[in-house]
């Protein structure tokens, strides 16, 4: 009798596991999964854990208003107006141990010793919740349009392009802080398309958000130019394929974590009612299905048939524990742009029944995600802000006051452009010296003589102020000429 290996029994070889968060779509009843984050993530806290809630989770993926939500978590407040979570960024140092006498012995190289990550504080989960109680009415703002919707799309969308414009301004999504993927359907190719951080379209947050949040009948396609592909996209709601994005999810993380031998899903829904018809309305012809009167029944029972399907398959994947938390609003239908008082507060006390209700299926979820170890899926984000920020050329910019900043912004290279700084820095030039003694800009006569200008030196080698503000900045005289 062949008896067990004792040296492979004594330590068990660790199986890659990975953790997805998908959100469904639903427009204003997004107020339910928001809540149940904000509470997730005051847990948390709870727990005594300091990393954000966004870092555990190796994808993070929604449909239309969860698709908000998804990009609201993973933006970094850097480079958005998302206001941060409070408290210190978290700094992962990885001890390398040494190989033992033996191992050397057989040949085994050292292992590469880990760089420190540092995990920033990313969005303070608690004000998701401010997109739908703030911004909400401003999002579906209402006008009187001829013919109503016959015509025309019932909203106008520069309402919710300035709220997305303001809310996230020029971040791309190949900037989200872990991997990110929003649904929405190329109407024009018939085709689905998926915004992905992990891709090398660039994107920005604000275009896949208004895309994935292009519900027809309420907001026009979101036009978008493809730059990999050379071509205009017409974008419209992802709620039309897969308004429970789980099953899109899981496939692109097959893709992303090709050795993943377990993958935990957190699917939250919307409150969206299963939707089923009395006797006394089924009845034959085409207005009997598409009646607006009853909320086009044919397009509810397609709804309803594509959520649950995808959650049916969804629990039966043998490498998927898919972990569902659904509430039933019992009787009350809330449309998606309703934002009156009574929709909003019945939502919110929605999301906070139906944690009280799931809180044990959670809080077991949120204590296995927190043993992880590996924190690599999480973006570097120590230049972000430097990189992002910078936008407009120097030659737009009257260089009224400079400050250098040696030791707190990576060198930019030669003949990078200079654009414009955070709102907290604007018209101040950083420079350093780091970059083999030329200046890291390519700032000529124009901006260097204003800046000697305005301090009124006297551009001569002779005079000790001109030296020294060469010498401060990294210049040399080549650069006025």
């Amino acid at each position: 009798m062949l008896l067990p290996n004792k040296k492979n029994n004594d330590k068990e070889e660790k199986i890659e596991e990975r953790y997805i968060l998908s959100i469904d779509g639903g427009g204003m009843r997004g107020i339910i999964p928001a809540v149940v984050i904000s509470k997730l993530a005051q847990e948390l806290k709870d727990l005594n854990e300091d990393k954000p809630f966004y870092s555990f989770f190796d994808l993070i993926a929604g449909t239309s208003t969860g698709g908000l939500i998804a990009l609201g978590l993973t933006t970094s407040p850097l480079i958005s107006n998302l206001k941060k979570e409070e408290g210190e960024d978290h700094l992962i140092t990885y001890e390398t141990k040494p190989l033992t006498f033996f191992e050397r012995l057989r040949g085994k190289k050292e292992p590469e010793a880990k760089q420190p990550k540092l995990i920033t504080k990313g969005s303070d989960c608690s004000t998701l919740l401010d997109f739908y109680k703030n911004d909400g009415k401003s999002i579906f703002h209402s006008e009187s349009r001829f013919l109503g919707q016959l015509l025309k799309d019932k909203y106008d969308p520069k309402y919710i392009e300035g709220f997305l414009n303001r809310t996230f301004k020029n971040a791309k999504i190949t900037q989200c802080l872990v991997p990110t993927m929003v649904v929405s359907y190329d109407a024009s190719e018939g085709i689905p398309f998926n915004f992905k951080s992990w891709d090398d379209n660039e994107f920005t947050v604000s275009q896949a958000a208004r895309a994935t949040s292009a519900a027809p009948t309420y907001f026009p396609p979101a036009i978008v130019y493809d730059k990999k592909e050379e071509k205009r996209r017409y974008l419209i709601d992802g709620g039309i394929i897969a308004n429970n994005p789980v099953l899109m999810a899981y496939s692109e993380a097959r893709k992303l974590y090709p050795n993943c031998k377990k993958f935990h899903i957190l699917a939250l829904s919307t409150a969206s009612n299963d939707y089923a018809m009395e006797d006394v309305d089924i009845s034959g012809g085409l207005m009997g299905w598409i009646d607006p009167s009853k909320g086009a029944p044919i397009q509810k029972i397609s709804s309803t048939s594509q959520m649950q399907l995808a959650s049916f398959v969804a629990n039966n994947i043998s490498d998927v524990e898919y972990t569902r938390v659904h509430y039933n609003l019992k009787g009350d239908s809330f449309k998606l742009d309703d934002t009156s008082s009574y929709a909003v507060n019945t939502l919110i006390d929605s999301g906070e029944q139906l944690f009280r209700e799931e809180e044990e299926k959670l809080v077991s979820f949120l204590k296995k995600m927190i043993k992880r170890e590996d924190f690599s899926h999480v973006l570097d984000i120590n230049n972000l802000e430097i990189e992002e920020e910078i936008k407009t050329e120097a030659s737009q910019i009257k260089p009224l006051e400079i400050e250098s900043k040696l030791e707190e912004i990576p060198v930019i290279e030669e003949n990078e452009k200079l654009e414009k700084l955070p709102s907290t820095n604007k018209r101040k030039y950083f420079f350093s010296k780091k970059n083999n003694g030329k200046p890291p800009l390519n700032i000529k006569n124009g901006t260097l003589s204003s800046i000697l200008d305005e301090d009124k030196v006297e551009k001569t080698p002779q005079n000790e102020k001109y030296q020294e503000v060469l010498d401060k900045y990294g210049f040399n005289e080549e650069d006025l000429k």
